[in-house]
């Protein structure tokens, strides 16, 4: 007999979807801290970036390979206490050495998680057979949203070990719904269990490419926002947070309402004026050195950007439907190269010519990622 549950699996995934948000979150708000107490300077940050990114993107990559052989419960229940434990061994880093063992480990839970939550999530809204995917996100946005402004305060008033427990508790209790309210899903089998068989790669190379664009500059506006405004205004250092909370919140305001977006409006023209958006905010970040200017762009960007990943993510997961993991993995493999420069590229250039300017040049890769979707509509894959 089946023990009762306590949480439905549309709680239990949402749950995971706001604990990675909370990641996120705490890696925004507590980035100045970190960064101090490791002793390392932007560049070598956006160095970490890069390695973590890697691990990201190779997690994600093989992640269809691994959905032959586990269900995405089984992927989620074993990953998620490595996630917390890595995340707090990267938020208390007392060295360079320290950092760069710590990040790429944290950057391996951070693909795993993402592909097998997503996968889940899609799966639930089939399952439903209505719109819901927008909603997990928004959970994710909400999760930033709050972690980020709290994590900058407990960082500089408490310490870093004190976002690390806050956060530990959030994984803690994600791991326990899973547990409860998760069922093991038929693995992938036949054609679609292979990359090298997957059907419809073209499409999917083009939403691949365009997302791990969206992705770096979801990226830098997430990691380096706190860091742009302690620059601008180191008084504020406490609150240098309220750039990636504000990201997140306006993130979350887009998509919690974003399934009866896609509903009413229709993806593309979604994807095209959220980019529209985006682009505008990061040129502002170019070209602004005001706090309060700067705190609106980072409102901006998040309010542009909230429906490109998850709208991309499941018009993947519709071409393979029979291996909605494999497709995701797929897509994700195509993000590695954007995905990877761009931390280092970034860190590169802020050390050089200043955040703001690194900013500014996020908007030029967002103009291309424009193009790509221009093209997948085109083709006649766009609705």
């Amino acid at each position: 007999m089946t023990a009762p549950t306590f949480a439905s699996s549309r709680t239990a995934i949402t749950t995971v979807f706001v604990t990675f948000g909370i990641a996120i979150g705490a890696l925004a708000g507590s980035m100045p801290s970190v960064m101090r107490n490791a002793g390392i300077d932007a560049e070598t940050f956006g160095l970490g970036l890069t390695l973590s990114t890697v691990l990201t993107v190779g997690a994600m990559s093989v992640g269809g390979q691994i959905a032959r052989f586990a269900s995405n419960r089984a992927v989620l229940l074993a990953v998620l206490p490595a996630f917390a434990l890595s995340l707090g061994a990267y938020l208390t880093a007392a060295s360079p050495v320290w950092f760069f063992i710590t990040i790429p480990i944290m950057g391996l839970c951070f693909g795993l998680t993402d592909l097998f939550m997503n996968a889940e999530a899609v799966a639930l809204e089939h399952d439903l057979k209505r719109p819901i995917f927008m909603t997990f996100h928004g959970g994710v946005s909400a999760g930033v949203g709050v972690m980020a402004v709290v994590a900058s305060w407990l960082s500089t008033q408490w310490g870093t070990w004190a976002v690390a427990m806050m956060a530990a508790v959030m994984f803690s209790v994600s791991w326990v719904f899973v547990h409860q309210a998760i069922a093991p899903r038929p693995l992938a089998a036949g054609r679609a269990a292979r990359i090298s068989t997957l059907p419809n790669k073209t499409p999917l190379m083009l939403l691949g490419i365009a997302a791990g664009l969206i992705i770096a500059a979801e990226t830098a506006a997430l990691l380096w926002s706190a860091k742009l405004l302690d620059e601008i205004a180191p008084s504020l250092a406490a609150i240098a947070g309220l750039g990636a909370a504000f990201f997140g919140v306006c993130n979350a305001a887009v998509r919690f309402p974003g399934d009866r977006m896609r509903s009413l409006l229709g993806e593309m023209p979604l994807m095209f004026g959220s980019l529209v958006v985006s682009i505008c905010g990061f040129v502002a970040l170019g070209l602004s050195n005001s706090f309060v200017v700067s705190v609106a762009a980072f409102a901006s960007v998040g309010f542009g950007l909230a429906l490109l990943i998850p709208t991309i993510f499941a018009m993947s997961a519709r071409l393979v439907p029979e291996n909605r993991a494999g497709a995701l993995s797929f897509v994700s493999l195509l993000t590695a190269v954007p995905r990877v420069i761009a931390p280092l590229a970034f860190g590169m250039v802020a050390a050089r010519l200043g955040i703001a300017f690194s900013f500014g040049l996020v908007a030029v890769g967002l103009l291309a990622s424009l193009g790509l979707i221009l093209t997948f509509q085109r083709k006649g894959h766009g609705t």
